[in-house]
């Protein structure tokens, strides 16, 4: 009578394994980010690497651009942290979606490089997108 009833899914990988490798791209974009030093003054050099950090961590964490609300005061320690927070479980979730719908790890990473590569495509086209349309 019971006999051929299972509730175990066959279908992907482990997901909680590709949630956690998910937050690598995330996590490195952040430390390269946070590496480039904000309180030093410098010269043109220094700020075109303070922007670029900048906009690394907008891509790591798009959450981070609630912040730009006029009517929120915060300082970059706050932004950066809160943005991570938020930011990183969304990270995790796509990463665990693509774990469900990959065969191998092998796929899961393809596809997953590839939502990275797709993802800052399209955050620098809409950044500059904007940036064309305010000047």
């Amino acid at each position: 009578m019971s006999q051929g009833i299972t509730f175990v899914t066959k279908q992907g990988l482990h997901r909680g394994r590709a949630a956690v490798l998910a937050l690598t791209v995330p996590l490195v974009l952040m430390g390269l980010a946070i590496g480039v030093g904000f309180r030093q003054g410098g010269g043109e050099a220094e700020f075109g690497a303070s922007f670029a950090a900048a906009v690394m961590f907008l891509v790591a964490a798009p959450t981070a651009w609630v912040f730009a609300i006029e009517f929120i005061e915060a300082g970059r320690f706050t932004v950066m942290l809160i943005g991570a927070l938020t930011s990183l479980p969304l990270w995790a979730l796509a990463g665990a979606i693509l774990a469900r719908f990959s065969t191998s790890w092998r796929q899961w990473a393809v596809r997953y490089f590839a939502m990275c590569a797709t993802w800052l495509t399209l955050y620098v086209l809409v950044i500059g997108l904007i940036a064309g349309i305010t000047t």
